[in-house]
């Protein structure tokens, strides 16, 4: 075998593992967290600065939803958990937002938009309360499921929508 062909062989085996490579980083990087995992715990303040841990919500069904007052697919969820909020309450169901912002845009868009449950806030440290529940890139809107027990049951990345999120109640609530 000649020392070109030798050399060619070479390069497309260093390609051919350097692809397969990145492919298995991203199919790693993109792999969900598991479901069923205990939430972990936190305490944030409440607008009202008050501070607010999530065992508080123990035995309740939760829809985390960690959220910010600039981010539009953000606000238009709000007023369908308000809704659902109301509507699963006397089955268990608690709404808790969680706002990646500072205190003082929060209260300005409460002050216009009925937020029927309440929101913690924070900058960083809600960040990584947000990759401790399975969202390391921050992405937002992002809501976790939590059941009555205190395990993460799902997980979604972007606006959700009442075809999404009611079933999944429903089942939660039988």
């Amino acid at each position: 075998m000649s020392a070109g062909v030798r050399t060619a062989l070479t390069v497309l085996l260093a390609a051919v593992i350097g692809a397969g490579s990145g492919l298995l980083a991203v199919t790693w990087l993109q792999k969900p967290p598991a479901a069923d995992m205990q939430r972990p715990g936190f305490t944030l303040p409440a607008v009202n600065g008050e501070p607010r841990r999530i065992d508080e919500w123990d035995g309740h069904v939760v829809v985390l939803n960690f959220w910010a007052t600039w981010c539009s697919p953000c606000r238009e969820e709000i007023p369908l958990f308000t809704r659902l909020h109301n509507e699963f309450r006397d089955a268990g169901v608690r709404f808790l937002g969680v706002a990646i912002d500072d205190p003082e845009p929060i209260r300005g868009f409460l002050d216009q938009v009925d937020m029927g449950y309440p929101t913690l806030y924070g900058m960083e440290t809600a960040l990584d309360v947000a990759a401790a529940y399975g969202n390391e890139r921050g992405t937002l809107p992002y809501t976790v499921i939590i059941d009555r027990e205190g395990r993460i049951v799902e997980r979604f990345s972007g606006q959700l929508h009442e075809p999404d999120l009611r079933p999944l109640l429903q089942d939660m609530t039988r």
